[in-house]
């Protein structure tokens, strides 16, 4: 009951995934991301043990299929389970269970997987993976919010999404540049709220502040994101302009 993109930057190096669900707090069992290793999505009947050990296995240097093999010889209820991996090195891999609610199912693309399970068709996952694409010369921040916006506009999950989540890491680098997380919509499907666009609120709110708190702010204790904002839009109206 979860639709997704898992992705690689290969201009940026980035890795990330972004995705949507019905269910409450998505973030916080889906999705593992590590900067210059993989990024791994755990879904449908989620098991967040996958997610860490095939962190682990990447790190090795065990290619996506490999370790998606190893997740199956493990785990007896796998068949329960939709994976979606992507090294750091840009391989993609994804399994789409037989127990999974319809419609389940995956797209692989070069550098990324679109997936989803209990949405209302194969058009959802079909959007991801064309908006993704569509989608090449944005930002990836940007590109994987716009992915997930397209598989809700595809009819995303009939009942609603109440958890919504992106997290975003770079190579060399121990902490998300970005992690931002919709645990529960406001208000609720039933009323009417979604998390996909509660998730496009805080995340057009939050970029502009991805650089001050993934370096600046701990060398410039006494310069406030609101001054850090002052001072990216004044640079910006002095690019603009045509001044050094």
């Amino acid at each position: 009951m979860t639709f997704t993109i898992v992705a690689r930057c290969p201009d940026t190096e980035l890795l990330g995934v972004c995705l949507a669900t019905s269910p409450l707090g998505v973030a916080s069992r889906c999705p593992h991301v590590r900067g210059g290793v993989a990024a791994i999505s755990s879904q449908c009947h989620s098991d967040w043990r996958h997610g860490l050990v095939g962190l682990e296995l990447a790190a090795k240097g065990w290619s996506p299929e490999e370790i998606l093999a190893a997740m199956r010889q493990k785990d007896r209820f796998f068949d329960y389970r939709q994976v979606g991996i992507v090294t750091a090195d840009g391989r993609a891999a994804a399994y789409s269970p037989s127990k999974g609610k319809a419609y389940t199912g995956h797209r692989l693309g070069e550098g990324f997987v679109a997936m989803g399970n209990g949405l209302a068709g194969s058009a959802v996952v079909d959007a991801i993976h064309d908006a993704f694409i569509a989608n090449a010369a944005v930002p990836f921040f940007e590109r994987l919010v716009r992915a997930i916006e397209a598989g809700a506009a595809a009819g995303g999950e009939l009942i609603g999404h109440k958890s919504a989540g992106l997290i975003v890491c770079a190579p060399a680098v121990e902490r998300p540049l970005i992690d931002l997380r919709i645990d529960m919509a406001n208000p609720l499907p039933a009323d009417g709220g979604d998390a996909v666009r509660d998730l496009r609120r805080v995340f057009d709110a939050y970029q502009p502040l991805v650089p001050y708190y993934a370096d600046y702010w701990l060398d410039h204790p006494d310069v406030s994101y609101a001054q850090y904002l002052d001072m990216t839009a004044s640079r910006g109206a002095e690019v603009a302009a045509g001044l050094p």
